[in-house]
């Protein structure tokens, strides 16, 4: 009878065990008959942090992709590119036997399966099951259900097949999230520790080790993560991944997660542990180390040509900018130390000359998170320092810096002017009522004459000019030759370096070159030049702003802009109830340009009196590029073919041994004047015969 119920029994549980393997079985194809294909691996596009470069080569900023709508940050590494120390604390954490199994460790399967029939889902996990659970089974990353454990089983011995063991584990470190929005030990190691990978400590690494399982609640409590990485820290020592005397360091080093406020005592115990700032991990969708303007422009003009879904959606970009960062800390220690009117914002851009290659450029100084780029997107009236653009446009129509043009009132119908006149006025209100040379007229940035010269060439061609250089020109009436255009302040600093470069406005460039994550090149710049000058015509306007520097001495406009050592021109700009301040300067390697003014438009008060730039601006401009160009070369700019010097007198243009040496085609020479050698300007100015300058500058 006994035996009799035994063998029943047996019988029994044998059906129950085929049965239980049959189910099982059933389940497994039934879950695993329809698996992603593994060979998406080879082309799988993972979103990850896009790096911008400065021109040095170091990092400037990362823009970070978008998953589900929330910033991720996760760039890319080689296995090579993290630090042993930190490898070996993860995989001994994470899956110890990882270089023995393949894809299923099946000493911590039964020990799954044994959860299971408990009714506890988890357990049983590999760095390989892992990485196929964060990527191709991600939508069953949260469901814990055996369908996901059975494709993930199936598909890790596939992916063991296929990989060796080091790319596996260069997958998982690149893939496994680590809370907050950090993914990829990249991530993590800038969210909490503020490091590159490779930079890692062992201590580091057992820490992120340590809260992988549940990264968003283990970040709160330090005290149970420090219990479980002295846990680990043991278990390492016995299972010799390392030697007594490593694991105590470990343990002694003073660990501060980002947020954290944290004492311990000699022997690595924590004696105080707070977290200030839970935020401190999170990293932002665009982070930068400096030049936050400049990001935000190379950010606008990567969405505007990959499209954001490349930008945010694949990244991974690796984009090497214009930026110098030497120029940028000068530009912003200069607009930090400027003397501004009440309410004032600041602009300030330097690019290069040849290439419109944008070397520095600050956006705004008086509110943080301000995201407003006033270097880009202030769109201006630019006052006087259009005046050098009119002079050039008449030195290609026959005029040269000797020219006589009339300072005297002027009468120009116009509907909207009261009487239907318009009657211009030097900013002082009075004039010479006397003809003037070309030269004179800049150097006093009078207004009367810049307004002749423009409707005797006629203002339709000077339209059309300021428009190729950059200018808005809504409408072409004579009012533009005073600033009656408008611009930005580098779009005004690509025009004013045709003054420099033989006569070419070039484009405003940001980005040299971005590349994708595997080294391909996406876009490759080339500066754009386009022909706004003649050389002849360029030259001469060169002249004519060293003139404006230097021609009156301590009675000059921009003698603030002076920097010893070094040739430099330029032209302020003051428009109506001092609304705009501007100075715009060129010298050997650098085109700058500083705006002040409202944001609101409003008129600026400095002492409850109407500034001008010529108090404001040139200092600034002098602050930055005396600093941003240190130890290069400053000399002058040689002459085209063409091109002369000869002595004028500074207010008639007549020739005058004791006069200004100015550069005169070399057919329009006056027939007395007295020709010199070659040289730079010698910033000499006429002693007589130059009456003192009317009153402050015109707008």
């Amino acid at each position: 009878m006994a035996v009799r119920v035994l063998r029943l029994l047996f019988l029994l549980a044998g059906g129950l065990a085929v049965g239980v393997g049959l189910g099982l079985g059933y389940l497994a194809y039934a879950y695993t008959r329809d698996l992603p294909d593994l060979s998406q691996f080879d082309r799988l596009r993972l979103t990850a942090t896009s790096t911008l470069y400065a021109r040095d080569g170091t990092p400037l900023a990362q823009i970070a992709s978008v998953e589900e709508g929330r910033a991720i940050h996760r760039s890319l590494v080689r296995l090579s590119e993290v630090s042993p120390a930190a490898v070996a604390a993860i995989v001994f954490s994470e899956d110890r036997r990882f270089y023995q199994h393949y894809g299923v460790d099946f000493v911590r399967l039964f020990g799954a399966l044994y959860a299971v029939l408990r009714g506890d889902l988890q357990g049983g996990s590999t760095i390989t099951t892992q990485v196929i659970k964060n990527t191709l089974l991600k939508e069953l990353a949260q469901a814990r259900s055996l369908e996901r454990k059975f494709k993930e089983w199936a598909l890790a011995l596939e992916l063991e097949r296929r990989y060796t063991k080091a790319e596996i584990l260069e997958m998982y470190l690149n893939v496994v999230p680590w809370g907050g929005n950090a993914v990829g030990i990249k991530g993590a190691a800038e969210a909490y520790f503020g490091k590159d990978p490779a930079a890692l400590t062992l201590a580091e690494g057992l820490y992120l080790a340590s809260i992988v399982p549940a990264p968003n609640a283990r970040y709160q409590d330090l005290a149970g993560v420090r219990q479980r990485m002295r846990l680990l820290l043991d278990q390492m020592v016995a299972e010799g991944w390392v030697s007594q005397e490593v694991a105590e360091a470990a343990w002694r080093e003073p660990l501060a997660p980002k947020g954290w406020k944290v004492r311990y005592d000699e022997e690595g115990n924590l004696l105080e542990a707070k977290l200030v700032d839970p935020e401190a991990r999170i990293l932002r969708q665009l982070s930068f180390r400096m030049a936050p303007h400049f990001v935000l422009e190379v950010r606008r003009f990567l969405e505007a040509r990959f499209g954001k879904d490349k930008v945010y959606g694949e990244g991974g970009l690796k984009v090497y900018t214009t930026l110098d960062p030497v120029m940028q800390r000068a530009a912003e220690a200069a607009a930090q130390g400027a003397q501004l009117p009440q309410g004032a914002e600041l602009a300030l851009v330097g690019l290069d000359p040849d290439t419109g290659e944008v070397l520095a450029l600050v956006g705004g100084v008086r509110r943080e998170e301000d995201e407003y780029n006033r270097a880009t997107r202030a769109l201006r009236n630019p006052g006087s320092a259009v005046k050098p653009f009119v002079y050039a446009t008449a030195f290609e129509e026959g005029f040269t810096q000797a020219t006589l043009v009339p300072d005297r009132p002027l009468e120009f119908p116009d509907p909207s002017q009261p009487g239907g006149i318009w009657r211009p006025k030097n900013f002082s209100g009075t004039f010479l009522n006397r003809e003037v040379s070309v030269r004179y007229a800049l150097d006093l940035s009078l207004n009367l004459p810049a307004i002749y010269t423009a409707q005797t060439i006629g203002v339709d061609k000077v339209a059309r000019k300021l428009s190729e250089a950059g200018f808005t020109v809504k409408y072409p009436t004579l009012a533009i030759a005073i600033g009656g255009a408008s611009i930005t302040p580098v779009d005004l600093a690509a025009a004013y370096a045709a003054f420099v470069n033989g006569g070419y406005r070039v484009a405003p460039l940001f980005v040299r070159r971005v590349e994708d994550a595997r080294g391909q090149v996406l876009y490759e710049a080339v500066p754009e030049r386009r022909r706004l000058f003649d050389p002849l015509a360029a030259y001469q306007g060169w002249d004519l702003l060293k003139g404006y520097v230097y021609d009156l001495g301590e009675k000059g406009l921009a003698k603030g802009a002076r920097i010893p050592g070094r040739v430099v021109g330029g032209k302020t700009g003051t428009t109506n109830e001092a609304r705009d301040l501007w100075f715009a300067g060129v010298t050997r390697g650098l085109s700058a340009v500083v705006w002040v003014g409202r944001d609101d438009n409003q008129p600026l008060r400095m002492g409850g009196r109407e500034p001008s730039s010529s108090v404001v601006n040139p200092p600034i401009w002098r602050a930055f590029v005396a600093e941003a160009l240190r130890g290069r070369p400053g000399g002058d700019f040689p002459p085209p073919p063409g091109l002369v010097k000869a002595r004028l007198d500074l207010l008639s243009g007549a020739p005058s041994s004791q006069g200004l040496e100015v550069w005169l085609p070399q057919d329009k020479v006056p027939p007395a004047a007295l020709p010199s050698g070659e040289g730079a300007a010698s910033g000499a100015f006429a002693p007589e015969g130059v009456p003192p300058p009317p009153g402050p500058e015109s707008p």
